[in-house]
């Protein structure tokens, strides 16, 4: 039998939990070959995410093969040595970084939602009906609203205290300007730390040299904030630690969008600089796709120091239901019929590769 080979495509270990749930529903499948690559660092990258029995193929090599179909959550794979191209994109955030020229090479476009469909059309001139749009959802978030996720069994696993409600630290990933990790990290950490919380702290893979040679060692400075209430979550895929947690503190990441799902209260630490800097970088594109200094941020309640950070956790806890209506809305608006997407996804794959979606 000739098996259909498929190449998933990372560019650091984030990126596999965008396609995680489809991996594990097509590894069951003998009827296809399933290779991973990665930009660099391929070995180190599966090996952090404990894949151990899974096909390594370095970029390099890859490019010298051919794919049935490859798999993608971002666009340093330009090689096209697939028949089918599939972006899946790395997440919806109002930077809209994922609406860029280099995703219309793609063969389809496995959109997560109403929202991202909308902004390919405004921003490159697409037909309602291109035949690259395919209305997926996000398989990385099917968990947090599906059933699937053991809330007592991630909480009894991180030793924190059921007493006591739960607060997650995500900020946005560090750049060349200043995310709430690089301006006010340490004090951010520090202010929740001292809260009568479990607190876990979620930073983006990026901000360890490991991932990034630029990066500060926020590893090594992690260390120093040990406390029996603070955890640091080394996981890399983020949606099991939202799921058990009662608000999240972030800036302008995209797994705000993915706590709206929860519709449970957010705290955005202001980050001028940085919304200044995808702004300016937008206009040399020639684009004008964010949405963050117009509507984006409505979900959460914006801070600039630490007190009002702290006041703002107190009264988020004790009023969950405030900003209701715009968590809804933004859930709707981002992801199509969460809970189902992985089936979806799965399902279109198969037809892709003309196979029965039952081995």
């Amino acid at each position: 039998m000739v098996k259909k080979k498929i190449l998933f495509c990372a560019a650091s270990p984030m990126n596999y939990a965008m396609f995680k749930p489809i991996h594990h529903r097509l590894k069951q499948d003998e009827r296809i070959e399933l290779n991973f690559t990665a930009n660099h660092k391929v070995k180190e990258i599966y090996a952090a995410l404990g894949l151990k029995d899974v096909k390594i193929v370095y970029k390099t090599l890859s490019y010298l093969r051919h794919y049935d179909m490859c798999i993608c959550p971002s666009f340093f794979y330009e090689r096209k040595n697939a028949d089918t191209r599939v972006q899946i994109f790395h997440g919806v955030s109002l930077k809209n970084r994922a609406v860029h020229k280099k995703a219309l090479s793609f063969d389809k476009l496995f959109l997560a939602g109403e929202y991202m469909k909308g902004k390919f059309i405004e921003t490159w001139g697409l037909a309602e009906d291109d035949s690259r749009f395919e209305m997926i959802g996000m398989p990385k978030v099917d968990p947090l609203v599906n059933g699937s996720l053991d809330a007592g069994g991630i909480k009894k696993a991180l030793r924190i205290d059921n007493q006591l409600p739960t607060v997650i630290y995500a900020p946005t990933r560090p750049s060349i300007t200043s995310s709430s990790l690089q301006m006010v990290g340490e004090q951010v950490i520090r202010t929740i730390a001292d809260m009568e919380v479990n607190f876990l702290i979620k930073l983006h893979d990026r901000a360890y040299k490991q991932w990034r040679r630029k990066s500060e060692d926020w590893k090594q400075k992690l260390e120093s904030f040990e406390k029996s209430n603070v955890r640091v979550i080394e996981d890399y895929d983020i949606i099991p630690y939202l799921f058990i947690s009662d608000l999240l503190v972030s800036d302008i990441s995209s797994v705000i969008n993915e706590f709206c799902l929860l519709n449970r209260p957010i705290v955005l630490y202001d980050v001028p600089r940085l919304i200044g800097f995808h702004k300016k970088k937008e206009l040399e594109r020639g684009l004008n796709t964010s949405d963050l200094e117009e509507w984006g941020r409505d979900v959460g309640v914006i801070v600039d120091d630490m007190d009002a950070l702290k006041k703002a956790i107190q009264h988020g806890l004790e009023h969950p239901e405030e900003k209701d209506e715009f968590r809804k809305k933004f859930a709707q608006k981002f992801f199509y019929k969460p809970g189902t997407a992985t089936d979806r996804a799965v399902e279109k794959i198969y037809q892709l590769l003309n196979l029965t979606t039952s081995p």
